[in-house]
Parts: C-alpha cells; structure tokens; sequence
C-alpha cells in the first residue's frame, strides 16, 4: 500500500509541472503575439505618414503648377480672361484648377474685392487623391511697359477634403 502512495505522489507530481510549461508557454505566446500586433500597428502608422506626406507634395506641386501656368499666360497675354474660370489643368495624375481675376482679389468670396487696374489674382487649388493644397499669387502688370510682376504667392491651405 505504500507503494502506491509513492507513486500517487510522482504522479501526480508530474502532471503538476506539465500545467505549468503550459500555462508558461501561453503567457510566453500571447506576449510574444502582443509585441508582433504593436510592431505592425507602429510600421502602419510609419509608411502612412510617410505616403501622406507624399500626397500633400504632390498636391502643393500641382497648385504650384497652376500658378504657373497662369502667369505664363497673364505674361503672354495682358487682358487673358479664362473660359471657363477656374479651368482644370492635368498635372500627371494631379490636377489643378486655376481661377483668375482681373482687377479684383478674393476677401472673403472669390474675386470679390475691386483691385487696382492691371492686378490679377491667380488661385490654383491642387488635388491628388484625397489631399488638397490651394496657393494664391497677387500680380501686377505695368500697362505702359508690359512687365508683369509677381507681389506675392501664399499657401492657402493644404487639408483632406
């Protein structure tokens, strides 16, 4: 009879250490998968800053490529008025849209505001995908000489629609 306690006893003793590795080896798993999620939730979060902000650059590139565009044709033409206003100008697989005034400026609506002659106004609203950059530029043609000259070229905003 005593043989059997002793054996009872390693047993018993045994199974008593494998519920141990197996509790050891599930903490072990989920902290291992814990630290898996949180670096694929923090390399996400990385390549998503990095590819906004190259959709916010490719944007400001356009607005910017809709400035100049329109400069090029205030310089080549001194009464240039779009049809339509604002027209759209592809950029790659961005696009702009370009809104001239004459002779005014946007306060609070566009070209609401009566400007000296020979001033235009030229804002570019550049999209890709869903990032937007709107830059405006003030400038003044000379009627005597012809010379166009650029007052200024300010970032109006640059957001997500």
């Amino acid at each position: 009879m005593r043989l059997f306690h002793a054996s009872y006893k390693i047993f018993v003793a045994v199974h008593k250490r494998g519920a141990a590795a197996i509790t050891t080896i599930l903490i072990m798993g989920i902290i291992v998968a814990e630290i898996a999620v949180a670096a694929a939730i923090a390399s996400y979060y990385a390549s998503q800053t990095g590819l906004g902000l190259k959709l916010v650059y490719t944007a400001s590139f356009a607005a910017q490529s809709g400035i100049d565009d329109g400069i090029i044709k205030i310089i080549r033409n001194k009464s240039f008025n779009p049809s339509p206003n604002p027209y759209t100008l592809a950029v790659n697989s961005a696009s702009a849209q370009v809104r001239v005034c004459s002779g005014s400026t946007t306060t609070s609506s566009s070209c609401d505001t009566p400007a000296a002659s020979g001033t235009f106004e030229i804002t570019s609203l550049g999209s890709y995908l869903n990032k937007q950059s709107r830059l405006r530029a003030v400038l003044y043609s000379d009627p005597s000489t012809g010379l166009v000259t650029v007052s200024s070229i300010t970032e109006i905003s640059t957001s997500q629609p």
